[in-house]
């Protein structure tokens, strides 16, 4: 199917849609939890992290784990880098180790260059800058499928700290490859420069106004510091303008779905509330990321 995971656009709507189905294979009927079977025992993935993650990570381990293969969380604090190695003599050597793929999240776009120049290993784009997060944008469509019956149709607004967001990035390469109705973008004008003028969606500024009647709602995190740094208005009237509640979740169509791909800031973009109704999927986004992981991961080991 592919050789590299970078950028959704790589990819064509019956690669995503395959990636989807096979994700909810590795599920277990029983229970609330995925399959583990031995099929990669010959394989090995090493996690390269030069910044935070939580579910990225941990769903990568657990999709190797779960496959068989064996997963190296590479320590960059206890690394030569340290000793002023570079990461691409760290890949380098990575790849004279035997290790076969490479999950990377830097905050540069530097793996398209990897990619290249290490041919004989695969790469995994698992977070770049504000650019991209491929794997993020297809855990995304694979929650959203679980809800609605086509992607076509949908009405879908995003709000939040639009500029600065590489999932949002994925997300539009995504959605472009399933279809969808309306795309609308809300948030402080501060923080969505460049969506407000823009030719695959509409941005409006009201938030009641961007999601009246919309069937997806993804909030996106808002840095805290960037309330009092970056933006013209404080904190307190940003939570009054763009917090989704249950009250401003109202305007949204009745079977809408509510998303965020996490970590939330509660009490500043959703309001603690929300993340109870049944209209959240934000806990089946984080499982999700298990099971779509298992599905990259095992498209990208049987393309070796």
């Amino acid at each position: 199917m592919f050789k590299n995971l970078l950028n959704l656009s790589d990819l064509q709507e019956e690669d995503v849609l395959k990636l989807i189905e096979l994700a909810n294979n590795f599920k277990d009927g029983e229970v609330a939890a995925y399959r583990q079977e031995n099929l990669f025992p010959d394989k090995t993935i090493a996690t390269v992290f030069c910044e935070p993650s939580t579910r990225t990570k941990l769903s990568f381990e657990l999709a190797a784990h779960n496959l068989g293969a064996k997963f190296i969380d590479f320590d960059l604090t206890n690394s030569s880098i340290q000793k002023g190695e570079s990461l691409e003599d760290t890949i380098e050597a990575m790849a004279m180790m035997g290790v076969d793929v490479c999950a990377l999240r830097h905050s540069s776009s530097i793996i398209h260059d990897l990619a290249e120049r290490f041919p004989q290993m695969q790469f995994i784009n698992a977070g770049e800058g504000s650019v991209a997060h491929p794997s993020q944008g297809l855990v995304d469509l694979m929650t959203i499928q679980e809800s609605k019956k086509s992607f076509k149709d949908l009405n879908i607004s995003i709000v939040g700290d639009l500029d600065h967001s590489r999932v949002v990035r994925s997300f539009l390469e995504a959605i472009a490859l399933v279809g969808y109705s309306t795309l609308t973008f809300c948030g402080h004008p501060d923080l969505c420069t460049s969506f407000v003028d823009t030719p695959v969606g509409n941005f409006e500024p009201d938030l009641s106004a961007a999601i009246q009647d919309s069937d997806v709602v993804m909030a996106l995190r808002i840095q805290n510091e960037r309330l009092e740094s970056k933006l013209t208005i404080g904190a307190a009237d940003y939570i009054d303008r763009y917090q989704i509640n249950v009250d401003t979740l109202q305007a949204a169509a009745p079977d809408c779905i509510l998303m965020h791909p996490g970590p939330v800031n509660i009490g500043i973009e959703l309001d603690k509330e929300v993340l109870e109704l049944e209209n959240s999927k934000i806990k089946n986004q984080i499982f999700n990321g298990v099971g779509m992981r298992m599905a990259i991961l095992t498209s990208i080991f049987s393309q070796a």
